[in-house]
């Protein structure tokens, strides 16, 4: 018995000051927006989430913010459920929400990154990285020239710098890798990010243009499931060993598989040549052939996905009360009361039988 306790003191502190000793890889997740039309930004956070799990980052290290308003939305015809894709797959079971609702805000975010206190203190979680530690940060939304959006208020490129500025020099970190989905999240860092602060970004577009939405056409959920740039990174990590497979061989793919955007990479690149399981921890390929992700299809621009969903609304109207309903939607989405003023003229549009997608798409040339 003394033998056994012996032992099991010995296996023990050994794993102890391994993990103390050895990096901590933390993360943080955000989805930016709310309401059923921007349905793909929650399910692309709550994938990442369980890819993070599989890969043995512990629940405790994942931070978590998102409105939280999409898989129990009245919309849902899967309640409680998130797909990422046309297998419909649920991401959603399981996901620690850290920050929801109202929590979801870009001064929230900068204080979470830097460890706030008072968070801490109310018990909410906070980063708590040291200067050993490995930091990975995803967020996905709309943007537009530097800025990032939220719920109700808008990350400006200025504030993010000063923040990743302070985690540096606090030590708040090792190393850091942001990957932002975003319209023009290229102007976050564009000549702005230092090459110095061993922080790594790859972004869906460069400062100039749209990202894209992917998986538009779901028979019965009538809104985009994910966006292009968010899937891929998520499927090229579930399909290769990220203890060889580097930052760059990541970008590169990515770059390879969407096509409509430029994916850009800003900051020390040099971080780009650490393998992905130094930030998304795990190994080997994280999911078996049969529930392997698929190649993005049915995109759209992110600045016009949410008019699938509209016109879908618009096409579906049973009533006068439902058609006042999706004027309205229309007119707070787009804020564009000209547009909506509208609405009962692709009423008959739909009703004449032409796609919604057709209707969406001469809507953007024409506006673009």
């Amino acid at each position: 018995m003394l033998f056994s306790l012996l032992l099991c003191s010995l296996v023990c502190t050994q794993v102890l000051g391994n993990q103390a000793n050895g990096p901590i890889h933390w993360a943080v997740l955000v989805a930016g927006s709310s309401g059923w039309e921007n349905y793909r930004h929650q399910a692309d956070v709550c994938h990442a989430y369980q890819l993070l799990l599989r890969n043995k980052i512990p629940p405790s290290n994942i931070i978590t913010m998102m409105y939280d308003d999409v898989a129990r939305n009245p919309h849902n015809c899967y309640p409680g459920q998130l797909f990422n894709d046309y297998k419909h797959r649920d991401v959603y079971r399981g996901v620690q929400v850290d920050y929801r609702r109202d929590e979801v805000t870009p001064e929230t975010f900068l204080r979470v990154l830097l460890g706030d206190p008072e968070l801490k203190k109310a018990g909410k979680k906070v980063l708590e990285s040291g200067p050993e530690d490995n930091v990975f940060i995803f967020f996905t939304d709309h943007g537009a020239q530097n800025l990032l959006a939220f719920p109700y208020a808008e990350l400006h490129a200025r504030e993010l710098q000063e923040t990743l500025k302070k985690m540096y020099e606090q030590n708040r970190y090792k190393n850091m890798v942001l990957y932002i989905e975003a319209c023009y999240s290229g102007s976050m860092f564009e000549n702005l990010l230092p090459t110095n602060m061993s922080i790594f970004v790859t972004t869906a577009a460069n400062a100039h243009e749209s990202s894209w939405a992917s998986f538009c056409n779901d028979p019965k959920i009538h809104t985009c499931l994910a966006d292009e740039y968010s899937y891929t990174w998520m499927s090229d990590s579930e399909t290769h060993d990220l203890n060889y497979w580097t930052l760059d061989d990541q970008f590169q793919f990515v770059k390879r598989h969407v096509p409509s955007s430029h994916v850009m990479e800003y900051g020390d690149k040099k971080l780009s040549n650490m393998p992905v399981a130094s930030f998304q921890a795990g190994g080997k390929r994280s999911l078996p052939d049969n529930e392997q992700s698929v190649a993005t299809k049915d995109s759209r621009p992110a600045i016009q996905a949410h008019l699938v969903h509209l016109m879908h609304q618009v096409k579906s109207a049973n009533s006068p009360d439902e058609m006042e309903r999706a004027h309205r939607h229309l007119h707070r989405a787009l804020e564009v009361p000209e547009v909506a003023q509208e609405l009962r003229k692709l009423d008959q549009l739909c009703k004449q039988g032409y796609e919604v997608e057709k209707i969406v798409q001469v809507i953007f040339d024409v506006c673009s």
